[in-house]
């Protein structure tokens, strides 16, 4: 097991005492719950989190789409990045000459050249306006990255162009290759934008078509859906200020946008009016929405079935997660189950079809479930406050990131006998 040296700030100030014990608890036992664990603590939290999907098998070498966080407060901050982490699955353990018997685990031997213990930044680009509440990579071109921004706008990014942590553009070029602004209809000066409003329309989430290539799905905090086509882009005018599709869903604000993973058309949107909704680009309406009954608080999260994608997860501030039957939309959902405490996001394991995760935005857990049996199998103890982003890793079926406002970042692993399901 390879486990970072840094821990997260445990005696902070702003920690409750009841949660600093339980982190002390869960500490001494990591040894026990993980196969793999490593634990970094970075300037500002990240909103975001995403697993690349390539893998450097010379050094088993991952790379992660993050983001800093300052809340405005240091705009100069502001940043997305990618980082890289090896997880020493290159290295061989079995030979018993390995085996530390103080510790009581596999040790590499002492000549063996060991990757860096912690995440290694690699490339940061600067986020010109607002917060980035989501980004995520074309899957069809992960060099091109989208990020969903509290001033209403996407901004598009092209990885390749990026090469420094301190970006100095040209004094005519923009710090992104495109943005894209419809909600708050034309603006003339793509860098200005009052992020001090009140009612300012803030990009919630986004997601990019699995099968056409090119379209961004975005969900906004005034109620709009939006669908995006970035082959609209032109590098003399890098705005677009029209989206393909704007559908107005719900006054109260849509919280998470999905693409249904083997559909071109079909999509899922919640809501923070407890609204759960199946989408058709075609139409540019809704198809089936639920009752609003099923959800208390607000629903934050919605997610595809990456398997079975008739299946759609959704859950919401009071803990709830339920899964439909999306075919069934306006009847009672397949199953609920509790997660405890508010839920930030949730995200499928691309690698099992019954395994999902759901983010603790209270209580700091990390919660993965079997739904066919309905129960939790593991819960991630190692954060101190509210889980923003969970990732799994599509190379190793039980890897997974996960990124919390405690400015901690956490790739870890749980011990196989804990979870004991076999990949299908």
């Amino acid at each position: 097991m390879g486990q970072g040296a840094e821990e997260t700030a445990g005696e902070a100030s702003n920690i409750p005492t009841d949660l600093q014990e339980r982190y002390s608890h869960w500490k001494k036992n990591t040894k026990l719950l993980y196969d793999y664990l490593n634990t970094n603590s970075t300037k500002w939290p990240s909103l975001t989190c995403q697993f690349f999907p390539d893998l450097d098998t010379t050094l088993d070498e991952h790379r992660i789409l993050l983001s800093s966080f300052t809340s405005s407060q240091k705009p100069e901050d502001e940043t997305i990045y990618i980082s890289k982490i090896s997880t020493l699955g290159h290295i061989k353990w079995s030979s018993l000459n390995n085996f530390d018997m103080d510790e009581m685990e596999f040790k590499p031997e002492n000549s063996t050249r060991l990757p860096p213990s912690h995440l290694v930044n690699d490339i940061s680009i600067f986020f010109p306006n607002g917060d980035c509440n989501r980004a995520r990579y074309l899957p069809q071109n992960p060099d091109i990255i989208a990020g969903a921004s509290s001033d209403g706008a996407i901004y598009i990014f092209d990885r390749t162009k990026h090469g420094s942590t301190r970006i100095r553009q040209p004094k005519n070029s923009h710090p992104f290759e495109a943005k894209l602004f419809g909600s708050h209809g034309v603006i003339q000066d793509v860098e200005a934008m009052d992020t001090s409003s009140a009612d300012a329309n803030e990009a919630t989430s986004l997601a990019w078509n699995l099968q056409q290539e090119a379209l961004l799905l975005s969900s906004h905090s005034n109620g709009q859906v939006q669908i995006w086509d970035i082959r609209q882009y032109s590098h003399d005018n890098p705005l677009i200020d029209s989206p393909l599709v704007s559908i107005e869903s719900d006054a109260s604000g849509v919280n998470d946008v999905t693409w249904m993973p083997t559909h071109d058309s079909l999509f899922a949107a919640c809501t923070e009016g407890n609204i759960v909704s199946l989408l058709d680009l075609r139409t540019k309406k809704e198809k089936l929405r639920s009752n609003g009954q099923n959800h208390t608080g607000g629903v934050n999260s919605c997610k595809f079935n990456y398997r079975n994608s008739l299946v759609l997860a959704s859950a919401d501030s009071s803990g709830r997660l339920n899964l439909w039957d999306i075919r069934k939309m306006n009847e009672s959902p397949i199953t609920t189950m509790e997660h405890g405490a508010s839920i930030s996001t949730l995200e499928w394991n691309p690698n099992f079809s019954t395994v999902l995760a759901t983010a603790g935005q209270e209580d700091g857990l990390v919660k993965l479930w079997d739904t066919a049996r309905e129960e939790t199998i593991f819960t991630h103890g190692g954060h101190m406050l509210g889980v923003n982003d969970v990732s799994w890793d599509v190379h190793d079926p039980w890897l997974m990131c996960s990124v919390a406002n405690d400015n901690s970042v956490h790739i870890w692993k749980p011990a196989e006998n804990l979870v004991g399901l076999e990949q299908p």
